[in-house]
């Protein structure tokens, strides 16, 4: 019975996230967008979804064709590292659409709300890279691969995501069904991740043919930990950009399709 009792409240601890609230107002918006996830169709439907991407390793990393096409496995490595980063950070102020007015309204300064955005997508990227480490088994080279990619995303990609999800003016009904949904789906999605998927495909291509995918993989790993370092600048370039387009932003979610 004791054992129960300890079952239920760590189960309701972990629905409500209430172990984020030692964190200030950053923990409670983090687990405010939580619980948002886990509650709507929509966005759970793409948390299966991005569950089921993580597999996609196995289409290529047993293929020996594949083995010295670097560029390509480092393809699968950062789109399977950073998924569920990108597949919410897109949208992570647009799923806020229907209360964006009230959460401005709120004691929630521009700063935090970024912050919060920040780590949440830094924890979904985190939680990509340790599932996926089983991938590890396929060699040196693979594992090198994820870790590069890893901090490449964490460094680089997430700051993108933060920076360019403030163009995503469509407000998204996550009350509606998720099937066939589009919702707030634009092609600017699908231009920001462009330059995040390709470039860092570009210059591993490049480095490898010239120098070899040792020195491509430092050279990425390098931009991902100098993004980590520089953190806070990056954040504050964000948030800068967020208190720019927030009215722009809170114009656009009243508007209904």
């Amino acid at each position: 019975e004791t054992f129960n009792k300890f079952a239920r409240k760590s189960k309701a601890i972990m629905t409500d996230f209430a172990f984020l609230n030692r964190f200030g107002i950053e923990g409670e918006l983090m687990a405010m967008e939580l619980k948002l996830i886990l509650r709507h169709k929509r966005t759970k439907s793409i948390l299966y979804m991005t569950g089921l991407f993580l597999l996609y390793g196995l289409i290529f990393y047993p293929q020996k064709m594949y083995q010295e096409q670097n560029g390509m496995l480092f393809f699968v490595a950062i789109f399977i590292t950073g998924l569920a980063m990108l597949m919410f950070g897109q949208w992570v102020v647009s799923w806020d659409s229907s209360h964006f007015d009230g959460l401005m309204t709120k004691n929630v300064t521009a700063k935090s709300y970024v912050q919060a955005n920040y780590k949440l997508l830094a924890a979904f990227a985190i939680a990509s890279f340790v599932l996926t480490t089983p991938y590890f088994f396929f060699g040196w080279k693979i594992m090198f691969m994820h870790i590069a990619a890893f901090l490449f995303n964490i460094g680089v990609n997430i700051f993108v995501l933060l920076f360019f999800s403030t163009y995503n003016t469509k407000r998204i009904d996550l009350s509606k069904s998720s099937a066939m949904n589009y919702q707030g789906v634009t092609l600017k999605n699908f231009l920001v991740q462009i330059p995040m998927l390709l470039l860092p495909i570009l210059l591993m291509w490049l480095l490898s043919a010239f120098f070899g995918y040792k020195v491509a993989l430092s050279v990425l790993s390098a931009l991902g930990i100098a993004g980590l370092i520089f953190s806070r600048p990056l954040i504050s370039v964000c948030v800068k950009q967020f208190q720019n387009r927030k009215y722009i932003l809170a114009d656009g979610f009243r508007q209904s399709e």
